[in-house]
């Protein structure tokens, strides 16, 4: 069966952010679309667009999910405490999210690895190999560029081509949060200290792994892996 693309609009930091300020107000589902349609169409003139915008929101956000609903926790408390780090928060979690989103951003991640910048038609053709060559994935590329754009991750170098704007990550409450849910998404049971300093998904961002850190949060343990220490999440 082929795997759902879903990924039908690119999205702005500022609207993420919003879906997570409107959080605070417990509202029901039917008042939160309601307050979100209003907030959107300030922006968005296209009713079906705003649609396929607000649902994107509310899948990373609001509808239950027994997968997300822990991490929605951990990065509410993150993103309460330091809101002016929501760059790396947003872009997990639209990661855990949308497979598509994810897989995208570890093709980029190999791009940037051996060039400078990346286009469009780059990563669609690398992402047929693991989708199938479908109509929508062009369009879903491309959408999620500009989003990374709008994170300020990515930045134009010419109309289709992008490089790289790395984030840094210095907080370590922050790094906690990212840390973990980058082992989640890449998959691997272990990790060496050295692995998790050079996480593919993790590619926007400038960060450096205190072993400290690993070794005092709940969310790892620490053990004996191929003759050196690894560390998996617990």
């Amino acid at each position: 069966m082929a795997k759902m693309v879903g990924y039908a609009c690119s999205i702005r930091l500022s609207w993420l952010n919003e879906a997570v300020r409107m959080l605070k107000e417990e509202l029901p589902e039917a008042d939160y679309k309601e307050k979100m349609n209003e907030y959107l169409s300030y922006e968005i003139d296209s009713p079906t667009r705003l649609r396929k915008t607000r649902e994107i929101l509310m899948n990373v956000w609001y509808y239950p999910s027994e997968e997300l609903d822990p991490v929605r926790k951990d990065a509410l408390e993150v993103l309460a405490e330091y809101p002016d780090c929501s760059e790396p928060i947003q872009y997990l979690m639209l990661c855990l999210t949308y497979p598509v989103f994810k897989d995208v951003c570890k093709i980029m991640a190999k791009l940037f690895d051996f060039q400078d910048e990346i286009t469009n038609p780059a990563l669609k053709q690398k992402l047929y190999d693991a989708w199938g060559e479908r109509g929508t994935l062009e369009a879903t590329t491309r959408r999620i560029t500009l989003t990374l754009k709008e994170m300020n991750i990515l930045r134009n170098e010419t109309k289709t081509r992008y490089i790289l704007h790395k984030i840094p990550i210095t907080n370590d409450k922050v790094l906690d949060f990212v840390i973990a849910q980058g082992m989640k998404l890449d998959g691997s049971s272990y990790y060496s200290y050295t692995e998790l300093e050079h996480l593919n998904i993790l590619f926007p961002f400038e960060y450096s792994v205190k072993k400290e850190l690993l070794m005092q949060s709940e969310k790892y343990t620490m053990s004996g892996f191929g003759g050196e220490v690894a560390f998996t999440l617990k």
